[in-house]
């Protein structure tokens, strides 16, 4: 073909719409009036195709997102396809695709119709031939059964000029059904009338039993036949068609030109829908999809004596009727068929962009509708039968890409059409419609279950009787009731308001409304049911009632009900009862003649009295409104009245009248529920709007429940104790904290067979396994079952489930789909494109992956869906997080008090514009966007195809690849070093760096600003006296003036000049944080102390000598990191706006999104690099959570791919291994942590010894490589493949480093042996990488290691040339960060070994380097450690200036780790220094809230810690109730934490709660305090080892050993430990220790008269420090010490062996 051939034939959009139409209509007549009928004579075939359906329920049914529609639609139009190009090759025209059938016609003249009949036989034989059996992928067989009929037919087109339908009649119709249904499968039947016209010497048949019809066995091949000229003929006959004889084109109708009449006409053939994809140039895949809808088949069977017009006028009037009634309600007219002697009509609500919350009661209104119209409207119709199902079917295109239908094909479709035929003569449902209409039970009827052809386990069927007003009479209770053994979860603040104003309502009777607003889901129904029952409870007069849609076209529903509810005639059958009650009730307060004014309202028959019946209409309706009323006030005179109305959006306006009114004369309290107004719903009524807007209206909006009630929630529905925490993460992560999605998530699980269910263990400690991880703090539901211990259960996951592939329930689809579809077009593209980013999208990314768009468009669309609450604009991800993190910690209810719109207002246009562009304007600027309902993301995710999915997802892919690094702030690379080299050039294409074009321009500022300083220290290191030309330069460039050069350099040299001659500074003059200068404790008196020591005092102890040697080298640090934190602040007071640390954002919008993509292509090998990646960031950040939720991902997705296929290096297996080690150390599992790390190395060709002699000899052969790294004086250089090389290097250094701290937690004496090993072999890997930072890291962790064993030459030693080795450091990105960590863990050390002011002083500066650097993580990890070193000094004014600094930073930074480490510092001083920064409530509401974070679940020893804290709170206060629960929270806790300076703290707390608790059982249970004295006994033993670690808070220890030797008796020993106690207080620089010990000896030993527990008598109102005060402000707070009171012991039997009866009861 030519290319002006080619372009002829290219499809048109006039061909796109032809596709959907036969060449009947296509070469049809457009000149009559519809209805109209044209007759002619023709051939038909039926092609049926079983298993389509089966093939539907195979995918539909399915959880799983990689099998979907798209593999659906391959599957069928693959097949079908082949059939239709079979007729089309074969001349025919394909009339109509009936579901999984098709029927064919090859239109001839009478005279011709034998030959046809024998071209169609072939068709169909052919057919039979290639495609009469087909296997599918999912082991499903497709067969095909066809029928041939030929004789008269009739064209029947009905519509209006909006839209058209077409339908054949007559008798070669009904024949070919009879003779398709008479075929099996491979069969071909030909109809009587046809087998009458064929030419039968061709055709060798087989007669049927008892019919006329004939089973074709075979095409016999005469002699005489000539099949070329039999072709030729046949084609002759056929012309007039219009079939194509060019052998290149199949369908003439495919390739017409552009003819913009005829595509006007033939448009009304095709339903809107589809013809707004074509319009928007969409492929045909697009309009495919797995989809609940709700299906109406409604079937005409008509009279006997109906001719083909009666049918034509009948059908006609059907279809107008039928369209009138759906097309308001969004249903749609799919196929109008005649079917067994009658005509169906196809109606389907739900399509595309059609999807209503409602559809289930829309469509059986509808139905109801219809079937009374038809039903006696229609000529020459004797029965009308509905069938409506709802559920997930296939709603697509199906067949040819040049003729094809859109239908729906599935189980539901099937079942409507069969319970059609089945129950006739009325409308039926099944059980789901019934459901999900919402309607009361009291419309439906159960009707007996009959068995269906092809139909199995149908459910029940339902009548369905229709919406009347006399049903509904008085009929509209609660339809959730309050069940004890299934308690409200979350909603205790709702209720506790509720309360609250209840309580004040009763005092002063003046009317009051809670409205509780909230998502469908959110659980009003289940918060009104418990409301209602607390005001029965209390002994008020509670009147509820729950509405419907329906209620708000009814007027003064909601009173009439009410009253009758209130008055108890609701639960009357008859008339006579109801006038009986009524009368006894209103006797006395209603005068006799005007009872008959409640004739109408309550159908009763009270006599009209004459007065009445002199009544107008209107003084009536007045008279009965104040006899309601006068009924009212008589009640709440005697007893408090509460209504309680649920679902209020439905309550009609003339009710909304009545209530503004009463409720401004009669106190009455009024509770209700609504939904909030769709986006194109309806406004209030103008009295409703003024109710809600009201002062005396408290209005509510419910908030999505926490993820620890989420999975509260889980364990109440499943009826188990805990659930699997992968199944934690799903139904957090999906449900977004809706209760109702929590359910019918669990309920899609189950009917899935994904839930296991098993008896719970009793031993609950469990072995340290890894999938173990983090179920043991799975959350156990609250006392919602009243089961033993032994009959409890645990829910898991089914092994091999994938949850990230599980498919949205079709309810939770449905509820999306609705939102989505009333969008328009645009809207829905750009939904679609969002959801495959994530919930949380980019707008660059966006309008990269968006088709065709432009800038603008996309801008304009975006505003449209913010203004419409669909997406939400965050200017920075940052903020995106604040905002997220405020929703989560505010403990307040959300209260709304604006204005409510009602319908009479009217908006100003100009307004409305002028809002508009300021949106667009907002949203130009946005970077950073994301769904207001993640929900919404799910469902319009999984509306793509798979192939669509697939290239989205590689362009996404392809688009963030280049930012897949750590930020250009930490110096960028890998968050695993050197990780793409090590994966021999897999990421071969991406810059190492990322430091392409995409840097910002402010990142190389801040790069700039941080050589200038280096320089600049550079220079300032060559002039120790004078000054340097070159070094003002750099001063004059930074724009300092000539002052403050001179005083800079002039406070340079003064602080040489002290250092030299052995001064030290007593103020930190350099830096003047939030505007105060800090003083610091000097250092001679730090060292005059420690020299003073005797020799024996310093036995045992680290050298003190040696220490103070070092000061010296540690003053130069000193200096030096102040001479750095001038310069770089000098240097970047220029530069504004400059970057922080983005690797958190980094991680979690690029990172992980490409992995995702990554799966989603199937490209495992980066899939699993990208999860790798994503695990260590998270490591990195501290959540090892979600490291372990992505360590499991990548774990999986290695089992998955077989040995033989995997390309996946042994580098990552040993990342997998090694991160896995890291995350179980940070989790205390520390001998799963050695297994791993272990095999990591082993996977790295760096075995580690197993025996202690394999130690030895590995010691020597690391100990001379050492010396020779040492010893050489040029650096020697790596051979080729230097960055694959220090991938391994860097890989073996960290494993090792995790292997020493491993050693170091085990007392044996071996393990120290081992843990040196590691740590020096960690030292050789650094060296050997020639990387300063990492070489200065592994000997600051050498020197940790040496400290820990007590070597003390080695310790001192390397911490020295640390810090020698960092005067070598660049100050710029990643070398100034070396220095900042440097100084970071430096402090930590000193804080743990007592040398506090040193602590205090790295403290600050690392404080302050951080805050330039923007490295808030960082940050709040030194401020911690400050905050701890000043508040054991007893700086209390400096203590509560850091802890606030902490404060901001981790709210601003939303780090749930600092915000812990923030509350535990004011614990602290509640418990310790006798004031408070924070109140005990909001430390206890921040643990409650907070301790089912992911984050910080695995964050033991802060939990710990905080635990203990509040323990010791309720321990010290008696309320030993809540001090078990907290007590026995960190027990669990204890042996799964390592031995850090936090940890060690939180164990010493957790001592001490034990200590309070052995008291209470000396006290007042003997027998146990056996037990208790045991426990805690070897736990204090553990603490000192412990304590090696930290010195610090031996004094604690000792302090705790102390207390426990004198409750038992043992004084001498006692005071021995006290002493010891003072000894290392004042040793370690414990002055918060000492000032507790001083008034414990007072206590216990030396006083003289009785002392006053000054601690309790405070409590819980402590004097409160803000920032800003002096000491001298808060007032006396220093003698609020706890005292630790002595229980008296029965000197004879202390402690008894056994308990006695009455003890234990």
């Amino acid at each position: 073909m030519t290319s002006e051939d080619k372009k002829q034939f290219e499809i048109s959009n006039l061909g796109k719409v032809a596709a959907h139409v036969p060449d009947l209509i296509v070469y049809g007549d457009f000149s009559q009036e519809v209805p109209f009928i044209e007759s002619f004579d023709g051939v038909l075939l039926f092609v049926d195709i079983s298993g389509f359906t089966a093939l539907t329920e195979k995918f539909s049914m399915t959880t799983n997102l990689d099998r979907g529609a798209d593999e659906l639609t391959l599957a069928l139009n693959n097949y079908v396809g082949d059939i239709v190009e079979e007729v089309l090759v074969f001349g025919g025209d394909v009339l109509k695709f009936a579901g999984d059938a098709l029927l064919a016609l090859w239109k001839v003249e009478r005279c011709h119709i034998n030959d046809i009949i024998t071209l169609a036989l072939k068709c169909s034989f052919s057919i039979q031939q290639e495609y009469g059996v087909r296997d599918t992928e999912v082991g499903l067989e497709l067969r095909v059964k066809i029928g041939l009929s030929a004789g008269h037919i009739s064209k029947v087109v009905v519509g209006d000029n909006r839209h058209q339908y077409f339908l054949v009649i007559g008798r070669a119709v009904d024949e070919v059904r009879l003779a398709q249904n008479l075929a099996k499968a491979s069969e071909i039947i030909l109809s009587p009338n046809c087998w009458e016209l064929c030419d039968r010497k061709l055709i060798e048949v087989e007669k049927i039993k008892d019919e006329r019809a004939v089973k074709v066995r075979y095409i016999r091949n005469t002699l005489d036949f000539d099949a070329e000229e039999f072709f030729d003929r046949c084609t002759q006959y056929l012309y007039q068609n219009r079939i194509c004889d060019n052998f290149e084109i199949l369908r003439n109708a495919s390739v017409l030109p552009p003819n913009d009449k005829l595509e006007k006409c033939l448009r009304k053939y095709v339903m809107r829908n589809i013809l707004r994809k074509i319009d928007d140039n969409q492929p045909l895949e697009y309009l495919s999809e797995l989809r609940p809808v709700t299906i109406v088949f409604v079937n005409l069977q008509f009279d006997e004596s109906a001719n083909t017009h009666h049918l034509c006028k009948a059908i006609q009037d059907a279809n107008t009727k039928i369209a009138a009634i759906i097309y308001p309600l969004s249903g749609k007219i799919n196929k109008v068929f005649m079917f067994d002697k009658g005509c169906t009509l196809l109606c389907i609500f739900g399509l595309p962009g059609d999807k209503q919350s409602d559809e289930g009661a829309n469509a059986l209104d509808s139905a109801n509708k219809i079937h009374a119209f038809c039903s006696t409207a229609l000529m020459k119709v004797r029965l009308v039968s509905i069938g409506v199902t709802s559920g997930p079917v296939f709603c697509g295109v199906v067949g040819h890409r040049l003729r094809h239908e859109y239908t729906v094909i599935g189980r539901k479709v099937n079942l409507a059409a069969r319970m059609m035929m089945y129950y006739p003569g009325v409308v039926t449902c099944d059980a789901v419609t019934c459901v999900k209409s919402k309607l009361p039970s009291y419309f439906f009827e159960e009707l007996p279950l009959i068995e269906m052809k092809g139909v199995l386990n149908p459910g029940t069927v339902y009548k369905f009787l229709g919406v009347t007003e006399k049903t509904m009479i008085y009929k509209a209770y609660l339809s959730r009731e309050r069940c004890e053994y299934y308690p409200l979860l979350g909603r205790k603040k709702e209720t506790d308001l509720f309360e609250n104003l209840l309580s004040d309502f009763k005092a002063d009777r003046k009317s009051r409304i809670i409205i509780y607003e909230g998502l469908m889901g959110y659980g009003k129904s289940q918060l009104l049911a418990e409301i209602a029952y607390l005001g029965q409870d209390t002994g008020h007069r509670v009147v509820a009632m729950e509405l419907t849609k329906i209620n708000v076209w009814q007027n003064f529903f909601v009173i009439r009900t009410l009253m009758a509810m209130f008055l108890g005639i609701d639960t009357c059958k008859t008339y006579d009862a109801r006038q009986y009650i009524l009368v006894t009730r209103i006797r006395g307060v209603v005068k006799e003649e005007y009872f008959c004014l409640l004739n109408n309202l309550y159908h009763v028959k009270f006599p009209t009295s004459e007065e009445v019946s002199k009544m107008s209409n209107e003084a009536k309706n007045e008279k009965l409104e104040n006899i309601l009323v006068n009924i009212l006030k008589n009640a709440v005179m005697k007893e408090v009245l509460i209504f309680v109305i649920d679902e209020a959006q439905f309550m009609d306006p003339a009710s909304w009248d009545f209530l503004e009114n009463l409720l401004s004369d009669i106190g009455i309290f009024v509770v209700m529920s609504l939904s909030p107004s769709p986006r194109k719903g309806r406004l209030p009524c103008a009295a409703a709007a003024r109710l809600m807007s009201s002062e005396d209206t408290t209005y509510v909006q419910l908030r999505e429940l926490t993820p620890s009630v989420i999975v509260q929630k889980a364990c109440q529905d499943l009826g188990v104790v805990s659930i699997a925490r992968e199944l934690e993460t799903f139904l957090i992560q999906r449900s977004h904290g809706n209760p109702l999605y929590c359910e019918e998530l669990l309920r899609n699980l189950h009917l899935n067979n994904v839930l296991q269910f098993h008896m719970l263990e009793e031993d609950e400690e469990r072995e340290d396994e890894w999938d173990n991880l983090f179920t043991v703090t799975a959350l156990k539901t609250q006392t919602s079952r009243t089961s033993r211990e032994s009959d409890s259960y645990i829910c898991t996951i089914t092994q091999n489930v994938k949850m990230h592939n599980i498919m949205l329930p079709p309810t939770l689809k449905g509820i999306a789909l609705a939102e989505l579809d009333n969008m328009n077009p645009s809207e829905q593209m750009v939904v679609k494109c969002a959801a495959i980013i994530g919930v949380t999208f980019s707008t660059e990314l966006l309008f990269h992956i968006l088709p065709e768009w432009t800038k603008m468009k996309m801008n304009q669309t975006l505003a449209a869906l913010v203004e419409s609450h669909i997406f939400k604009c965050f200017g920075e991800r940052k903020e995106m997080n604040t905002n997220q993190i405020q929703d989560e910690l505010s403990n307040e209810l959300c209260f709304s008090p604006k204005a409510v719109k009602s319908m009479g207002q009217e908006s100003d246009l100009g307004m409305v514009v002028a809002n508009r562009l300021k949106q667009e304007e907002s949203v130009m600027q946005c970077k950073v966007m994301g769904f207001c309902t993640p929900l919404l993301q799910e469902a319009a995710y999984e509306l793509w195809l798979k192939s669509q999915k697939r290239a989205l997802h590689l362009k996404c892919a392809s688009y963030l690849e280049s930012q897949a690094h750590r930020c250009l702030c930490c110096g960028g690379g890998d968050f695993i070093p050197f990780h793409r080299y090590a994966v021999d050039g897999m990421l071969h294409n991406i810059d190492p760096q990322g430091t392409k074009a995409t840097r910002s321009k402010e990142s190389i500022l801040n790069e700039a600003a941080s050589t200038i300083v280096s320089i600049t220290l550079k220079k300032l290191d060559q002039t120790d006296q004078g000054e340097s030309p070159e070094g003002r330069n750099i001063f004059i460039s930074l724009g300092l003036a000539d002052q403050k050069v001179g005083a800079f350099q002039k406070h340079v040299k003064v602080q040489k000049r002290l250092s030299h001659a052995g001064h030290s500074r007593s103020r930190l003059d350099l830096m003047p944080l939030s505007g105060q200068i800090l003083v610091s404790d000097t250092w001679m008196e730090n060292r005059i102390n420690r020299r003073n020591l005797s020799k024996e005092e310093l036995q045992g102890r680290p050298s003190l000598q040696e220490s103070f040697r070092a000061e010296d080298i540690e003053m130069k640090f000193l200096e030096r990191m102040d001479e750095i934190i001038m310069l770089t602040e000098m240097g970047k007071k220029r530069i504004k706006n400059l970057s922080s640390c983005e690797c958190e954002e980094i991680v979690e919008y690029i990172i992980i999104p490409l992995s995702q993509h990554c799966v989603a292509v199937e490209d495992t090998p980066r899939a699993f690099y990208y999860l790798l990646e994503s695990a260590c960031g998270y490591v990195h950040l501290s959540n090892n959570y979600m490291a372990f939720t992505y360590l499991n991902t990548a774990e999986l997705m290695l089992k998955s791919v077989s040995p033989k296929q995997r390309n996946i290096s042994l580098f990552e297996e040993s990342v997998l291994h090694s991160l896995k080690g890291e995350v179980s150390y940070n989790m205390g599992q520390i001998n799963l942590a050695k297994k791993l790390v272990k095999k990591a190395l082993r996977l790295l060709k760096r075995s580690f010894p197993m025996t202690i002699i394999g130690a030895f000899f590995k010691s020597m052969v690391e100990t001379s490589k050492h010396l020779s790294h040492q010893k050489k004086q040029v650096p020697w250089q790596m051979s080729s493949g230097r960055e694959k090389k220090l991938a391994f290097l860097y890989q073996q250094g960290h494993c090792l480093s995790l292997l020493w701290q491993l050693f170091s937690l085990d007392l044996a004496s071996s393990s120290k042996k081992f843990s040196r090993l590691a740590a020096l072999m960690n030292v050789n890997c650094a060296e050997e990488s020639q990387d300063e930072s990492q070489i200065i890291s592994s000997y600051m962790e050498f020197s940790l290691c040496c400290q820990l064993m007590g070597y003390q030459h080695e310790w001192m030693k390397y911490e020295l040339m640390a810090i020698q080795r960092s005067a070598h450091l660049r100050v710029v990105g990643e070398e100034l960060l070396i220095i900042a960590k440097l100084a970071t863990s430096l402090a930590y050390m000193k804080l743990c070994l007592g040398n506090l002011p040193l602590a205090v002083q790295l403290g600050y500066r690392a404080h302050e380097l951080c805050v330039q650097l923007k490295k808030p993580k960082l940050d709040c990890i030194v401020l911690n450690d400050l905050f701890n070193a000043l508040f054991l000094r007893t700086r209390y004014q400096d203590s509560v200036h850091v802890l606030s600094w902490l404060e901001d930073l981790s709210m601003r930074d939303d780090n749930v780790i600092g915000q812990a480490c923030f509350v535990t510092g004011c614990l602290d001083l509640m418990l310790y220094a006798g004031f408070s920064f924070k109140s005990f409530d909001f430390c206890l509401d921040f643990v409650l809230n907070q301790q089912m974070n992911c984050i910080l679940m695995s964050q033991n020893s802060i939990m710990l810690g905080l635990y203990s804290s509040l323990a010791i709170w309720c321990g010290r206060l008696q309320e030993w109730d809540d001090f078990m629960e907290l007590f026995e929270q960190a027990r669990r806790l204890v042996r799964r934490t390592s031995a850090s300076l936090y940890a060690n703290h939180g164990f010493c707390k957790f001592v001490e709660c034990e200590a309070l608790l052995l008291r209470k059982y000396i006290e007042e249970r003997p027998g146990k305090a056996r037990e208790m004295r045991n426990k805690i006994t070897k736990n204090l033993e553990q603490a000192i080892a412990q304590c090696s670690t930290s010195p610090v808070y031996y004094s604690r220890v000792y302090h705790m050993k102390a207390y426990v030797q004198l409750m038992l008796g043992q004084d001498e020993n006692s005071q021995s430990f006290l002493e010891k106690a003072f000894e290392d207080s004042e040793m370690y620089g414990n002055h918060l220790e000492q000032s507790w010990l001083e008034i414990t000896k007072e206590w216990w030993f030396t006083g003289k008269s009785p002392m006053e527990d000054y601690w309790l008598k405070t409590a819980p109102d402590f004097p409160i420090w803000e920032v800003g005060m002096a000491e001298k402000d808060v007032g006396a707070f220093h003698k609020n010490k706890y005292l630790l009171n002595v229980p008296e012991l029965d000197i004879d039997n202390p402690f008894p062996d056994s308990v006695s009866e009455d003890e234990i009861s």
